[in-house]
């Protein structure tokens, strides 16, 4: 039924798509009801073949295309904002400031990533490369905030550890 290179999107517990929209490629058959998807982040993942649906290349480059709209850097409106909380600070360097934030929010990525993974997929299910990276989110959200957390109060440590 399936076969390597199938584009397929993944489905809901009610068998709709879920919102928003992931698809993956079908890596490897592993048995009738077990497949190996390749997801756009190329993490890999088993899953049963009634947990997706095939979809044909025009419906996968869209999805996919809004996926990697979700990913794209913050706006520059954003880093406006970072650079007036570094002018508070005259003590630390912008750039250094600047590259905490970006850090932060690779490490939020990976975690809100790993949340919905294991949501989906179950945490059995979790490749090895992709637990690593999300161990090393746990104690970099700590480190970053806590950075942050001493040069303004409001922002919380998060206890995630």
């Amino acid at each position: 039924m399936y076969k390597s290179g199938d584009k397929v999107i993944i489905l809901d517990y009610n068998q709709k798509p879920l919102v928003p929209q992931v698809v993956a490629e079908i890596e490897d058959v592993i048995a009738e009801d077990r497949v190996r998807l390749k997801l756009p982040d190329n993490a890999c993942c088993m899953e049963f073949v009634d947990r997706f649906e095939k979809i044909d290349e025009e419906t996968y480059n869209k999805y996919l295309h809004a996926v990697h709209e979700r990913e794209k850097e913050l706006p520059v409106d954003l880093q406006l904002d970072i650079r007036k909380f570094a002018s508070k600070h005259p003590r630390r360097r912008k750039d250094e400031i600047i590259k905490m934030f970006d850090r932060d929010k690779r490490y939020v990525s990976v975690l809100n990533a790993y949340t919905g993974r294991a949501k989906m997929y179950g945490e059995e299910n979790i490749n090895d490369r992709f637990l690593f990276e999300y161990k090393e989110a746990l104690y970099g959200i700590v480190e970053t905030r806590t950075f942050f957390h001493e040069l303004d109060d409001s922002i919380k440590v998060p206890e995630l550890i």
